[in-house]
């Protein structure tokens, strides 16, 4: 029997399983206290803090870190993961991860802490466990005429939530018998960032890129695609930086920009006590992200096994009707409002240990350019 411990490090708090073989035996949610969320903190004190809240954890469980067999990490696109799959994180793949991480600077995000973390958990353990990594966000299994952007200057970028799609998508395959490999889906992510992809028989050919810069509808605080002329005067306008115009596309669009909120309870609140206004922005929140699914039908040809919808935003039933209105003659919709990553790591690490998988086989950066969906 494989014991696997899930880690995937967030901005205000971590999520924590222990896998016995396939099947979870403990998790957790471990949030931190207010003064330990320091966006401009240094790694290294970030990584002192980090460790106290999971050897807290520990103590609670009555878990010793010898007892692991191996740790499943979520590292967001730290590095390029070409088809996907379950990575081994060692050698070059884990140079390329070390470059994310710099003890003396602060965090562009949590999980970059991630394996300074793993190391520093068992760096008293005479032999070290392995880490695996299961589908980054980086993946980029695209057909060859959606990289075309309409200038040859711009790349489309490959960022979205591939863990969380895949998780969800091998599920609803089996639901309607199927498996991934012979199942055409269409996935609906809906978090803080939201990525919708056309998933054909296993291969993720098209997605949009859920940054907020990128494409692809607004979420709750990403503009999503924008008017690219009206961008461009507004960059050169003298008004804004660099970076105040990407805070502004990324952290002050979307719900937050139009409503002055991002949590979608508050917005159904408003709806509920007659605000029109509320109510038109959330429908054109639905009507983006049908808009998205009806180009993934065209992407499938046509072909669709099933829609699946997931994350947060998910758990609405106002939103999820007002998109079913749109969308559910392509498919049937299947809805999935858990949390599914530590399971599609935890999941990912144990195929590769029992030998139901082999490693995925990590390509080199090439051409990739580093970019973070959450």
């Amino acid at each position: 029997m494989f014991t696997i411990l899930a880690l995937n490090l967030g901005g205000t708090s971590a999520k924590a399983a222990v896998y016995e073989d396939d099947k979870c035996a403990v998790s957790a949610t471990i949030d931190y206290f207010p003064d330990d969320v320091l966006a401009g903190c240094p790694g290294k004190i970030q990584l002192e803090r980090k460790k106290k809240y999971f050897s807290q954890w520990f103590d609670s469980i009555n878990l010793n870190i010898e007892d692991i067999d191996a740790f499943a990490v979520r590292l967001g696109g730290m590095f390029y993961g070409g088809d996907g799959g379950t990575f081994l994180i060692e050698g070059d793949i884990r140079k390329q991860v070390d470059k994310s991480y710099d003890p003396g600077k602060p965090l562009k995000h949590a999980t970059r802490l991630t394996m300074a973390l793993v190391d520093e958990l068992q760096k008293d353990l005479e032999v070290k466990r392995p880490s695996f990594a299961t589908d980054p966000s980086s993946i980029n299994q695209y057909l060859p005429e959606t990289r075309i952007t309409g200038c040859p200057l711009f790349a489309k970028l490959n960022s979205f939530h591939a863990l969380s799609h895949r998780a969800v998508a091998r599920k609803a395959a089996e639901e309607i018998g199927k498996t991934y490999e012979t199942a055409n889906i269409i996935v609906v992510h809906m978090g803080g960032g939201i990525s919708i992809g056309a998933h054909a028989k296993g291969r993720v050919i098209d997605v949009n890129d859920s940054t907020g810069v990128g494409e692809g509808p607004f979420s709750t605080d990403r503009a999503g695609t924008v008017p690219s002329g009206q961008v461009m005067k507004l960059c050169y306008s003298g008004k804004y930086t660099e970076k105040e115009a990407h805070n502004l596309l990324v952290g002050e669009s979307g719900l937050k920009g139009y409503l002055g909120t991002d949590d979608l309870r508050e917005v159904e609140k408003r709806i509920d006590n007659g605000d029109e206004y509320a109510e038109l922005i959330l429908r054109a929140l639905a009507y983006q992200i049908a808009r998205e699914v009806g180009a993934c039908y065209a992407t499938l040809c046509g072909e669709v096994d099933v829609i699946v919808m997931t994350a947060g935003m998910a758990k609405s039933e106002r939103l999820f009707n007002m998109i079913k209105a749109r969308v559910d003659k392509i498919a049937p919709m299947l809805r999935y409002t858990g949390d599914y990553e530590n399971e599609a790591l935890a999941l990912g690490a144990y195929r590769v240990l029992s030998g139901k998988e082999t490693p995925a086989v990590y390509q080199g950066e090439g051409n990739h350019v580093q970019v973070y969906a959450t």
